[in-house]
């Protein structure tokens, strides 16, 4: 009973974060974001620092960037390296057999 009224709080919150998020076109045009953003600050004060701190469009699309592509150079390199894993992998098991 107690996990079923903790996951119906649960969903209770999710529902009411979506239904305002939606309400406020939150992911819409730029102008009603910044729009909603006035308003929080001047509703509650203690978080125009957080604000202040958020990373701007351009910041985050290029942290996203830099982070694919270090992943798609590490794959790479992996790949690259692959023999020479291979080839120490199979000298040491050969050399486990051998005694």
């Amino acid at each position: 009973m107690a996990s079923l009224l903790k996951l119906a709080t649960k969903l209770a919150i999710v529902g009411g974060a979506t239904v305002l998020v939606v309400n406020h076109e939150v992911f819409g045009a730029n102008k009603y974001t910044q729009q909603i953003v006035s308003k929080v600050r001047t509703s509650l004060p203690d978080t125009a620092e957080a604000f202040d701190q958020m990373p701007t469009k351009q910041e985050l699309n290029n942290s996203l960037v830099e982070s694919w592509n270090s992943g798609v150079q590490n794959s790479f390199k992996w790949l690259a390296d692959a023999p020479k894993h291979t080839c120490r992998l199979y000298s040491l098991v050969s050399d486990k057999i051998k005694g």
